[in-house]
């Protein structure tokens, strides 16, 4: 039985040569008023699509709708919730990219079908298994800029894990079964974790494979408490830093584990043989049938041709670990 692979988070908005510009040049085009907002939609739909298709062209197992739409982790809830407006640029935790910091001046309200339209197009598009994804609701609270409804860190995370919930219902009602939560501030800020816990308790649902995505920072200060949190899977980065996660992860006994094993923030390639030395040692201690082996996170920085080669070397050595061999 082969290993699953899966991607995290977006993909890579602009292709190789002038052809693939479309979405940069509509962009522009939209700015300057020169086309009207279903035509840009137009231009997103379609760049979803080809994303889409290279995604599964490579073999990957699970896509997702590759967050063509999404201007950053924040963004498809800064820009569609009642109560938050996107605010100023800072930087995102310690890479070269930029993201607005959400401005939250009333109470948070949705009505829960912030990502519905984009979730259920991608369901018409793809041809094998397709999750969703949301940001995180510790992520969403401590990267706020300013918070003018709540008075305390934990309302303001409670209150946006409330509202994470009804979107979730949302995806759920759309036909979703599997939901990524990108989190990355449960591993960068390990002493709110039972915060985070109890946020994630506000959504919990045994009908979903809801999945808690963490990148960028080691998940050792955590580790084991991660495997007690009410979810189907927990994404962990080996890449990113130094970790013990290796000779830890039979701290999950039950959750799969979507192991971070291709470094989506560093143009280097991957080799097929590299990603089966991280499977097989993370196989000493996780069942294979519970070991998805994934990108680290968001492809969407890197060169389009890097994208597709990394996904290549992942689902390559995926397969080498069954010892098959993948189709010329």
């Amino acid at each position: 039985m082969t290993i699953k692979t899966t991607v995290i988070g977006a993909y890579p908005k602009i292709g190789d040569g002038l052809e693939a510009q479309e979405l940069r040049r509509a962009l522009h085009r939209h700015d300057r008023g020169e086309i009207s907002d279903p035509e840009l939609d137009k231009v997103f739909d379609e760049v979803t699509r080809l994303a889409i298709g290279e995604i599964e062209a490579a073999g990957v197992d699970v896509t997702n709708d590759a967050q063509i739409r999404w201007d950053d982790l924040l963004s498809p809830f800064a820009r569609t919730w009642s109560g938050v407006e996107p605010g100023p640029l800072e930087r995102f935790y310690d890479n070269n990219t930029y993201f607005r910091q959400p401005v939250i001046d009333g109470r948070i309200v949705t009505d829960g079908r912030s990502l519905v339209r984009d979730y259920t197009f991608a369901a018409g598009v793809a041809k094998t298994k397709l999750k969703a994804a949301i940001p995180g609701p510790l992520t969403f609270a401590t990267l706020t800029a300013r918070d003018e409804q709540y008075d305390s860190l934990e309302e303001r995370v409670l209150a946006i894990a409330d509202a994470t919930a009804k979107e979730i219902a949302g995806l759920k009602a759309a036909g979703a079964t599997m939901i990524d939560i990108e989190d990355p501030a449960v591993v960068a800020l390990p002493q709110h974790i039972e915060l985070a816990r109890e946020a994630y308790r506000r959504f919990a649902d045994p009908d979903l494979t809801l999945t808690l995505v963490t990148y960028f920072f080691p998940a050792d200060p955590v580790l084991e408490s991660l495997a007690s949190f009410p979810v189907g899977a927990v994404g962990i980065d080996v890449r990113s830093r130094d970790t013990t996660s290796f000779d830890r992860l039979d701290a999950f006994r039950t959750q799969h584990v979507v192991l971070g094993v291709v470094d989506a923030r560093n143009t280097r390639l991957e080799t097929a043989d590299e990603v089966a030395r991280y499977a097989e040692r993370a196989l000493k201690l996780v069942p294979q049938e519970r070991l998805v082996l994934a990108t680290t996170t968001s492809l969407e920085y890197l060169p389009r041709d890097v994208a597709r080669a990394k996904l290549a070397a992942l689902v390559e050595g995926a397969r080498l670990v069954a010892g098959e061999k993948v189709p010329a």
